[in-house]
Parts: structure tokens; sequence; C-alpha cells
């Protein structure tokens, strides 16, 4: 008889458990199905807010595209000027042509990315004016040349970025 007890209050112990854990599963579903309604609006807000986030980014890289040309093209305007005041220095030069290759690498991946086009156009005439400046005895009359197309190239895309 005390077998029976015993098996009675072992099942009795784990119906009370089940019933009680059921009881909390309905109440992470019922608090689950109230998330996902939050989620779902909260998920439209941040739909909302991402467009936002996009155009602000849009803009921001619009403008570090024009700053950063229009770093570019300082750049070239003092190698012009180093060409004309100091031609026969070409450490000046080089130096003047490794500040080019370094202000055009902080926009060179977005130009390339967004504006396909114009990188190839630009880069035709911008990397052998670089290679051309930092090289022991630079052809001046080749840099002049690069140059001019380089700073045409570099002034219209950024009027292009900046309509």
């Amino acid at each position: 008889m005390k077998k029976i007890y015993s098996i009675l209050a072992v099942i009795l112990l784990v119906l009370m458990a089940a019933g009680c854990s059921s009881n909390a599963d309905n109440e992470k579903t019922a608090k689950d199905q109230t998330g996902t309604t939050e989620t779902q609006t909260d998920g439209k807000q941040q739909e909302s807010q991402s467009d936002e986030e996009t155009a602000d980014s849009n803009e921001n890289m619009s403008n570090q595209l024009s700053s950063g040309s229009e770093k570019v093209i300082t750049v070239l305007e003092k190698l012009k000027t180093n060409l004309e005041t100091n031609a026969e220095n070409s450490e000046v030069i080089q130096t003047t042509g490794k500040d080019l290759e370094e202000s055009w690498d902080a926009i060179e991946k977005n130009v390339e990315e967004n504006y396909p086009e114009d990188y190839e156009n630009i880069e035709e005439s911008l990397y052998p004016l670089i290679s051309e400046a930092q090289k022991d005895k630079p052809d001046t009359t080749a840099i002049k040349k690069l140059m001019n197309e380089t700073k045409e190239k570099m002034e219209a895309f950024k009027e292009k970025i900046g309509s």
C-alpha cells in the first residue's frame, strides 16, 4: 500500500509541475505575440528612420566627395606652382606627388563605387601624373600636360556631384 501512495504522490507532483510550466509557456506566448506587434510597429518606425539615414548618408557622402575633390584640386594647383617655381627641385615635386596620391586615396573608393565612369576617366590621367611626379627625375612637360587634364576632369567631377 505504501508503494501505491508513493507512486500517486510522484504522479501528482509531475502533474502539478507540468501544469505550472504550461501556464508559464502560455504567458511567454502571449508576451511574444504582443512583442511581435510592437516589433512590427517598431519596424515601420525603423524603416522610416532608415530612409532618413540613407538620405543623410548620401548627402554626407556627397559632401565628403566634394571636399575631397576640392583637396585634390588644391594639391594639383600646388603641384602647378611647384613646377613653375621649383621645376629643378625634384624632391618638392615628388613630395607634392605623394600628397596628390594621398588626397586621391581618401576619396577613391567612394568615387569608384558611386561614379565608375568618372573614376575611370579621372584615373586615365591621374595615375600617370602621380607616377611621373614621383620619379627621381620627373618630366615636367609630361607632368604639366597630365596635371591640366586631371585638373579639368576633377573640376568637372566636382561640379557634377555638387549639382
